[in-house]
């Protein structure tokens, strides 16, 4: 705990956050431990056993696989923190299914060639590479978009959204 609070302080900034925007979700039962790298907050993962059956998650390796938000803390229960903004390597995690209708906030965005302004009724899916969400037309789709396992549309641009720990958000909703 003393670490993720000094890691709250000296990394303010440098990670995605976010917020659930549906009130209700579904959560894998004792979510996930995180293998491989740390994970940011809102952005996508794909899941796993370990060799003692634990359930597992790392980054999402390919637009293609199954696709579960990692949604750690901003909806607290039990007196959690809001310092803990991303999930370290061995930390259980929460894990959210991506259900048609739900909703999130994530600063973890970047905008496809040819869109400069975030507005509402863009496209998006989770890129592996930038582990980010990709925000582009619906004309002119990015060129992984067609074959991602699961796709969003941008419900609400940053007039509609508040700075999350100084960091400029966007709400995506799932296809």
């Amino acid at each position: 705990m003393a670490t993720q609070r000094f890691n709250a302080l000296t990394q303010q900034g440098t990670h995605h956050v976010g917020t659930l925007s549906s009130w209700k979700v579904k959560d894998i039962a004792n979510g996930a431990i995180v293998t491989s790298t740390p994970v940011d907050n809102y952005t996508i993962v794909e899941l796993d056993f370990d060799v003692d059956g634990n359930r597992t998650c790392k980054q999402l390796s390919a637009v293609t696989k199954k696709q579960y938000l990692i949604a750690a803390v901003e909806r607290r229960y039990l007196g959690e923190s809001l310092s803990e903004f991303y999930n370290a390597v061995g930390e259980p995690a929460r894990i959210v299914v991506l259900e048609q209708g739900l909703r999130f906030e994530t600063s973890a965005f970047t905008l496809n060639t040819g869109v400069t302004d975030v507005v509402k009724g863009l496209v998006a899916h989770f890129d592996p590479a930038s582990k980010t969400y990709i925000l582009s037309t619906v004309g002119a789709p990015h060129a992984d978009y067609a074959n991602a396992s699961t796709k969003f549309i941008v419900a609400a641009d940053d007039e509609d959204t508040a700075l999350n720990l100084g960091k400029e958000t966007i709400r995506l909703e799932v296809q």
